[in-house]
């Protein structure tokens, strides 16, 4: 890990949705032993300009960002926009995922596809966004990609390849629209095929490789260093996102790009539907409720017509929460991973009242179940917890 006085900041280019523009990448590095690892951002936004020239503007401009607390923040303000023009080496073309992964799985062509899910990852660290992360780390393919020891040789390799392809296609678009959230544009608007007219334009040394090179290259990325490190940048903002429904044709649904999911939960007093996401650095579970109280729909279309109700909540405050209220389809299908029967104690079970226990500070219900294993827990504890618990319910039938 790169110590604070070895710190470095790298300027990016990234091409999203056709509109193109550069930015601030602070490579990870080790401060009173801690790790961090930033962009040029506000809040949970990353901040995109059209030009090095205006973005150099906001540099001096005086405006708080995430970078004016690094150790180079000082060297930074000395540099002109030439020198802050991103090298072809750390050039982010998002939108040419699809044509890389239907391309032949050559080291160069698996490398640059590979940077373009680490930059995705690593933004989300940032940016504190543990849904995006988790479209990431729990895609196979997308990790697979990521690993040090990714092979797409032989007729294995070729059916690797293809899933990742099938992956592509199928779950780029909804990612990037999650990742889209986290971008702030700022400036004059370049399109990408005007920045590439320009660049045609001009002479350029083209730099020969030898493709019989056994020798994968690294990850450019995974060159400058050597692990990842969260860094959390502020509170959540929102960004207008215009565009097609990414949930179409995907494999995601609306629930699972807004990283907001519909939860069945049996009780003594019946079943109904709720909701819950993960917010904060700490990933603290947030309910569909307010002031302590969760609400609880004994039908599924209760729960849906709820959501596009207008009705003031917890959840509201979530930048995604327009996707879920704005839906025209919005079925209320809860995974099996997200079934719970709390009338007896189990893993999953304890996991869950637990998280309710935080939501709804029952300190009686914690204290009583914390350090027990779902086996340990007496049938009668168990029945008081739970009992406390149903006193934080609104049940809507």
């Amino acid at each position: 890990m790169t110590s604070a006085a070895d710190a470095s900041v790298v300027p990016i280019r990234l091409t999203l949705d056709g509109r193109t523009g550069v930015t601030l990448w602070a490579t990870p590095w080790e401060e009173d032993g801690e790790e961090w690892q930033a962009f040029l951002g506000a809040g949970q936004h990353v901040l995109v300009f059209g030009t090095t020239e205006e973005m150099v503007a906001h540099l001096h401009s005086g405006e708080e960002n995430d970078l004016t607390d690094h150790p180079r923040w000082k060297d930074l303000l000395q540099l002109t926009p030439g020198e802050l023009e991103p090298d072809d080496d750390y050039v982010f073309d998002l939108d040419g995922a699809y044509e890389l992964a239907l391309a032949d799985p050559d080291p160069y062509t698996v490398s640059e596809l590979s940077d373009l899910v680490d930059l995705v990852q690593r933004v989300a660290e940032v940016c504190d966004d543990g849904t995006l992360l988790r479209l990431v780390e729990d895609t196979p393919e997308f990790a697979q990609l990521l690993a040090d020891d990714a092979s797409f040789s032989g007729a294995e390799g070729e059916q690797r390849w293809t899933r990742v392809g099938t992956v592509v296609e199928q779950s780029w678009e909804p990612l990037l629209d999650r990742f889209g959230r986290l971008i702030e544009w700022r400036g004059t608007e370049v399109l990408a095929e005007d920045a590439e007219a320009d660049e045609d334009d001009e002479d350029e040394d083209i730099d020969v490789v030898d493709l019989n090179d056994d020798e994968p290259p690294r990850s450019r990325l995974a060159t400058d260093i050597e692990e990842v490190a969260r860094a959390a940048v502020g509170s959540s903002g929102e960004v207008e996102v215009e565009g097609e429904d990414p949930t179409e044709g995907g494999t995601y649904s609306v629930w699972e790009v807004a990283g907001i999911l519909p939860l069945s939960i049996t009780l003594p007093s019946g079943t109904g539907y709720t909701l819950r996401t993960y917010n904060g650095e700490d990933d603290e579970p947030v309910f569909l409720g307010a002031d302590l109280t969760v609400e609880m729909f004994r039908t599924a279309d209760g729960l849906a017509d709820y959501c596009r109700s207008g009705e003031d909540h917890d959840l509201t405050e979530m930048v995604t929460w327009p996707d879920i209220a704005g839906a025209e389809d919005l079925p209320v299908e809860p995974a099996p991973e997200e079934v719970y029967d709390l009338r007896r104690p189990s893993e999953d079970a304890v996991e869950l009242v637990l998280e309710l226990a935080d939501y709804c500070d029952l300190d009686g219900v914690t204290a009583a179940l914390t350090r027990r294993r779902a086996g340990d827990i007496p049938f009668d504890t168990w029945t008081a917890a739970v009992n406390e618990l149903e006193t934080c319910l609104r049940w809507h039938d």
